[in-house]
């Protein structure tokens, strides 16, 4: 259900909670969400990520880097950083694409967030992350996802791409090679004793990390509280089909281990919050049918 609905809503279903999407949310609607969460919790439902504890891209990215699990940096764009290694690129804190190239020195960095400006793009929200990547194979890059569900943890898939900011990846790049990488990873569960730590400090239960693997050790690119899971299309590749039916399978495991036997509807309490900003704005009066 959206949070709208949510918001406005004072009888809902017995069910298992997961929030998600706390990028989307503007401050006021992350505490009403923190609220929502710890009604919820009190009425006996298991909610997974916290509003008021799941950390987002740059608090996660600063926190990461500070525990020294990663070894870049980030700064926020509109406080003009000088950053303390180079290359950097800028980027928002939204699922969108960098917004600019490889930055090699602080030259370059000053102008392009002054550029930005002149062509009336918001600093504000604008991230600027210092780069590190390793080439996977000659001319190709690439990274993991790996989901966590309550208490389980499962490496899904490898994306590669021709250049250095690997997105969806290329169907077309996947040789045997990498196909046999994917599935004996897929099946062994591999490296994800690696991010249960980054997943811990994010305070994050129901996710997916996006990371790559430079020098030995996972660098945590994002981990995503809303992964895009669509319907599935068997591949046309053998290896790689095999691949995603087993991920999918220990996936919907883990989704049915933290799904609730309880069905039904129950009635809320609203928090002194909630009252309130129901007292001032119509779109939040609440509603009886679930």
């Amino acid at each position: 259900m959206s949070y709208d609905a949510l918001f406005r809503s004072i009888i809902l279903p017995r069910a298992t909670y997961l929030f998600a999407d706390f990028d989307r949310l503007n401050a006021w609607q992350q505490r009403v969400a923190a609220d929502y969460f710890r009604i919820l919790s009190a009425a006996g439902m298991r909610c997974l990520n916290d509003p008021a504890r799941v950390m987002t891209r740059f608090e996660l990215l600063g926190a990461l880097h500070r525990e020294g699990i990663n070894p870049q940096a980030v700064y926020r764009a509109d406080a003009f950083p000088r950053p303390a290694r180079f290359p950097v690129f800028v980027r928002y804190e939204d699922h969108g694409r960098p917004v600019t190239p490889l930055l090699k020195d602080q030259a370059e960095l000053d102008v392009a967030l002054g550029e930005m400006r002149k062509q009336g793009i918001p600093l504000r929200g604008a991230l600027v992350l210092e780069f590190c990547a390793r080439e996977y194979r000659p001319g190709l890059w690439n990274k993991w996802g790996a989901f966590r569900v309550g208490d389980r943890f499962s490496l899904d898939h490898i994306s590669v791409e021709e250049t250095w900011l690997v997105k969806y990846g290329t169907n077309s790049l996947m040789t045997e090679e990498i196909l046999r990488e994917e599935q004996e990873a897929a099946l062994e569960n591999r490296y994800v004793e690696q991010l249960k730590p980054a997943f811990e400090l994010a305070g994050i239960e129901y996710g997916r990390a996006d990371f790559s693997i430079v020098d030995g050790k996972a660098v945590i690119y994002e981990i995503n509280t809303n992964p895009y899971k669509g319907k599935f299309v068997p591949d046309k590749k053998r290896l790689r089909c095999e691949t995603e039916v087993f991920g999918r399978r220990r996936f919907a495991e883990a989704l049915a281990a933290v799904d609730t036997a309880e069905r039904g509807y129950f009635r809320i309490q609203p928090s002194s919050l909630i009252k309130f900003r129901r007292g001032f704005w119509p779109g939040f009066l609440p509603h009886e049918q679930p």
